[in-house]
């Protein structure tokens, strides 16, 4: 900012007015004010900040949703379970009221979190519906793969048609799940269930594309300004689980020994490092459990009771995601240092203070 000595000079030396002097310097403060307002503003922006609610009242008409289906669920049970023309009449009376909901609570009211249990609820029973429109007699591998595809079909159409008219975030995590769900049901049919022995593989596969859709909306938005940071978020939680759990359901379900439970707590670290890197937190979620039960079974040798042991992982693994949380920025930092000025960072959040 222009001092205002070098202003009066100027005056002096008939440059400019001393009105226009006194003008420049309240439209100089004005600026400086508003740079410092939009820096604050940039280092308390949340990068994940994700609509769920703007008040109570979006938690109680949640809640009055959560009773209402929860007696419809139990009151209608009976033709739920039976399969057939009764479960999809069921499910398809349920996706409609569910779809009649959305249109005052989503389109007129535009209430978030009862948003996204309307969107859960209306693709879960459009789902059912189409699981229930085939249901064989004589239950075997193929007929249940068709079922997949059909509920996947059914659960696609039906979120694209529900995010057409109400764009809600979430549902674009339905369509790929549908999508997902699909390719399996059809490889499993293809394949006369050949693809179920090598399941973490596909799961895999599935993870990292639901990965590369999250990151698309991500790298659309590197700011986290606009409702593309939201669609990426629930993405990011539909691939974290099934990437980690792939990579790491081998060393879970097979024998278990200390070199396991090192290598796995050396994947969850790297884990960490990409959602650094992508500056995702959500990312982190699906790997905590499996860090805390390598943190566990490294305990077990200690003199520790099964109570004492679970108390002492738990306080770990807390403190683990406290440290991690209150220095994420650091960390970033840190893990970004090799990548500065690479053509990458044009695609990722910037650096906050």
């Amino acid at each position: 900012m222009i001092s205002r000595a070098s202003l009066t000079g100027a005056v002096s030396a008939g440059i400019i007015s001393a009105d226009q002097a006194d003008k420049l310097v309240s439209y100089l403060s004005l600026q400086a004010a508003n740079i410092q307002k939009q820096q604050d503003q940039e280092n308390t922006h949340d990068p994940e900040e994700v609509r769920f609610t703007r008040g109570f009242h979006d938690i109680f008409i949640s809640l009055g949703i959560l009773i209402v289906f929860a007696g419809y669920g139990i009151g209608l049970g009976e033709p739920l379970t039976q399969g057939g023309l009764p479960t999809a009449a069921v499910a398809g009376a349920g996706a409609i009221i569910s779809w009649v909901l959305a249109e005052w609570f989503t389109k007129i009211k535009k209430l978030a979190l009862p948003s996204i249990l309307l969107t859960g609820i209306f693709g879960g029973a459009i789902a059912l519906v189409g699981f229930g429109l085939f249901t064989p007699s004589v239950l075997n591998d193929e007929s249940e793969a068709i079922q997949v595809i059909l509920s996947s079909i059914f659960a696609l159409g039906g979120a694209s048609l529900f995010y057409w008219r109400f764009k809600v975030p979430i549902t674009l995590t339905v369509i790929v799940a549908g999508i997902m769900g699909m390719i399996v049901g059809v490889l499993t049919y293809v394949t006369d269930t050949q693809i179920l022995d090598y399941l973490s593989w596909v799961s895999l596969v599935c993870g990292l594309f639901a990965f590369a859709c999250a990151m698309y909306f991500d790298t659309k938005d590197t700011r986290r300004e606009t409702l593309n940071t939201d669609k990426a978020f629930w993405l990011h939680l539909l691939a974290a689980p099934l990437i980690v759990h792939s990579i790491l359901s081998g060393i879970y379900f097979e024998e278990l020994t200390e070199t396991y439970a090192v290598v796995s707590i050396a994947v969850v670290l790297a884990f960490g490092a990409v959602a650094l890197v992508i500056d995702r937190r959500a990312m982190l979620v699906a790997a905590l459990s499996y860090l805390g039960f390598a943190l566990a079974y490294l305990l077990e040798s200690a003199d520790f009771s099964a109570s004492q042991l679970t108390a002492i992982s738990l306080v770990l693994l807390g403190s683990f995601v406290l440290l991690l949380g209150s220095g994420w920025n650091v960390a970033r930092r840190i893990v970004m240092r090799p990548l500065a000025g690479t053509t990458l960072t044009t695609y990722l959040p910037p650096i906050r203070n």
